[in-house]
């Protein structure tokens, strides 16, 4: 029920309609396209112009700390100068450590201390360490600090000048810090002890804490005009949009983090590894910005300090940089939103008035289709006295409706004397078709004539010294294809196959052609005993220009009975196949192209031995170029690899059965010549 009027409004009735959802369709899409322009290109420059700010934000805040961290180092140098100074009066002393730490303007130093190397740590009253929470007296030391494990002392003895990993100082301070302490020498480079200063981690928080790019207030999500009133009172800013910075050592251990006052998030804990999808990224460049997806759509940026190799990180929400591409995108929508209705109704307006006079044209259809031609004559005469297009078109509406009067009479007479003339034209007709069944019949005669001599010429079969058999079958009644044989001494025997290019009576005849003057060893200047010759003569003889552009490939050999050798020479024809009686098989091709193409082309002569009991096979490539279902059309080697075949020994019918049964199917789309020749067979002959 709900989606009935939303499908009459998509279906528009009436030209009102249909002009305003199509002005509406194309206004909706200008503006959409409009919006979302507006949106990337104010996003791609919010995103370079962020990424600069923050790029230039971290590098000044790490410098702010490197800066600190360099102005708390020369606390340490002044502790171990003034110790070597006064190494003969006894040194620093806890007063003057007091007093340096009471005058220190650095809020996050929490304790001064020179350890000297042959302090025994239970002698608590030696120790010289002033914190902020022992001051002014000394405080306590209640751990060994010789040992490894407290880098702050063994850091500063291999270097001059050490900043210490983030640790919680258990047995000592008691808080989160990080030390900048120093390896005290005498003059002569004896090890006397370790200054230093320690740093409180909660007020380098605060200064990470306070790290920003630009303040993201209500004013800057929600914009101004339309859209500030609907984000106000539509919107809440969620409190998880504000921008975090941390602070991490070079191996990636967090120092600093902010101070919300909510729990961390998770991977995020002072003094352990930080624990995020992209970590490795970070610590493996000195600056940059990434993208990424971890509880929110997110935009890292950093910088990496040269002294201590600490990065700053700093964090910010990705909807936070693209809320004011959304918000211009959201209001130029909805601008041009009021736009369009706007647009529609003076649409509608308009079509009204065009529409009135067309409903009127439609009730005067309406009733022309019952067979009422005068009953609003006056309707048309009145609109046709409108000076525009519907003015125009009533006029022609009535000439079109006396032009339908006078078809009317004209088809009444007609139709009296159509019954005459389809009867007529029907015995004509079955004349005209009488006609062609004849001439067809005529031509199917002629063909099958032509077909039968194209097989007559074919030679018969073999017996004796060299037995033959082959298998002919054309793709259609007349094709290209033609073979023959013959002794042309008691000791040489010629045998040959071609194949002209296309199908049909052209190529029928010139393939009998060609064979009878091989036949009949008619050429004029041939050595027919010499295969080269015979080819080379074709070509001269049958130039494809004058032959209706027709070409023909060609394989002729001469069998030598007293040498056992076959001499052959091949024109662009596949080669033929020599099986020996063990079933091993040679490939008899030689250099040639086709015949009839080119003038004066040269063809090479070859030779082999034919052992007694081989077989040679003469074909076309009609007899391999087949589909096979659910495998590859077979290739060249394929069938020879068949003709060698163990089960192939037989006769030629066993290989044509193979080929048929590959295929599926006894009917050959090209023409099919195979001949096979059996040479001294000692022994039956394979039946």
């Amino acid at each position: 029920m709900n989606m009935l009027p939303i499908t009459r409004l998509l279906t528009p009735r009436s030209i009102g309609q249909r002009f305003a959802l199509t002005i509406g369709t194309g206004a909706c899409s200008i503006l959409i396209a409009l919006a979302l322009a507006n949106y990337f290109s104010s996003r791609e420059l919010l995103l370079q112009q962020t990424s600069s700010e923050a790029q230039e934000a971290v590098h000044d805040q790490i410098h702010t700390m490197e800066d600190l961290i360099e102005r708390v180092a020369v606390i340490p140098m002044a502790i171990g100068s003034s110790q070597i100074a006064n190494e003969k009066t006894g040194g620093v002393t806890v007063p003057w450590l007091a007093s340096l730490l009471e005058n220190c303007r650095i809020p996050s130093v929490y304790g001064l201390y020179m350890i000297l190397d042959n302090q025994d740590w239970r002698q608590g009253d030696k120790f010289l360490w002033v914190n902020r929470k022992s001051w002014p007296h000394a405080a306590r030391l209640n751990y060994d600090f010789h040992e490894p494990s407290h880098d702050w002392y063994g850091g500063a003895k291999n270097k001059r000048t050490y900043v210490t990993q983030p640790y919680f100082a258990e047995g000592g301070s008691e808080i989160e810090m990080i030390s900048i302490t120093r390896g005290v020498y005498q003059r002569d480079g004896a090890f006397v002890g370790v200054a230093g200063a320690d740093l409180a981690l909660n007020e380098i928080q605060k200064l990470v804490s306070k790290m920003r790019i630009r303040e993201f207030s209500g004013d800057t999500l929600n914009g101004g005009g339309i859209t500030a009133f609907l984000f106000k009172h539509l919107h809440s800013i969620p409190k998880e949009l504000h921008e975090s910075a941390y602070l991490i050592t070079e191996t990636g251990t967090l120092i600093a983090a902010p101070q919300t006052g909510e729990k961390a998030r998770p991977g995020l804990e002072i003094g352990k590894q930080v624990v995020l999808p992209v970590m490795m990224e970070i610590l493996s460049k000195d600056s940059g910005s990434i993208r990424f997806n971890d509880n929110g759509d997110k935009v890292l940026y950093w910088a990496k300090g040269k002294r201590t190799g600490w990065k700053l990180i700093l964090e910010v929400p990705y909807s936070l940089i693209v809320a004011p591409a959304r918000n211009l995108a959201i209001e130029s929508a909805l601008i041009g939103g009021i736009g369009l209705v706007l647009l529609l109704c003076v649409v509608f307006a308009v079509a009204r008035k065009v529409s009135g006079p067309i409903r009127e044209l439609q009730s005067v259809t309406s009733d022309f289709e019952k067979g009422s031609y005068g009953k609003n004559a006056v309707v048309l005469e009145r609109i046709g006295k409108r000076l525009d297009e519907v003015g125009r078109f009533a006029k022609s509406f009535s000439a079109m409706v006396g032009e339908i009067r006078l078809r009317e009479e004209r088809l009444s007479l007609w139709n009296s004397n159509l019954e005459a003339t389809v009867n007529l034209r029907t015995a004509d007709l079955a004349r005209a078709v009488e006609v062609v069944k004849k001439t067809n019949a005529a031509m199917a005669a002629e063909l099958a004539e032509a077909a039968a001599y194209a097989r007559a010429v074919l030679p018969e079969k073999l017996q004796g010294r060299v037995s033959s058999d082959w298998v002919f079958e054309a793709s259609s009644q007349l094709g290209g294809d033609s073979f023959g044989y013959h002794w042309l001494d008691d000791d040489h025997l010629a045998i040959y196959l071609l194949d002209v290019c296309g199908h049909g009576v052209g190529a029928a005849l010139l393939s009998v052609s060609v064979v009878n003057l091989l036949r009949t060893t008619s050429l004029t200047d041939t050595d027919f005993l010499n295969p080269s010759s015979v080819l080379s003569s074709l070509n001269e003889t049958f130039p494809m220009e004058q032959h209706n552009d027709m070409y023909f490939t060609a394989w002729y050999g001469i069998y030598t009975h007293s040498s056992r050798r076959l001499r052959f020479a091949c024109g662009g024809h596949p080669p033929a196949v020599l099986v020996k009686r063990n079933g091993e098989s040679s490939r008899l091709s030689a250099e040639g192209i086709i015949v009839g193409a080119f003038p004066g082309a040269c063809y090479e002569t070859a030779e082999i031995d034919v052992p007694k009991g081989s077989r040679v096979y003469l074909f076309s490539d009609g007899v391999y170029e087949i589909d096979r279902p659910g495998a590859p059309m077979m290739s060249y080697d394929d069938f020879v690899e068949l003709l060698s075949s163990p089960g192939c020994n037989s006769r030629i019918d066993a290989v044509v059965a193979e080929v048929k049964r590959q295929q599926g199917s006894d009917f050959f789309p090209d023409d099919f010549s195979l001949v096979e020749f059996l040479f001294d067979y000692e022994g039956a002959i394979p039946s």
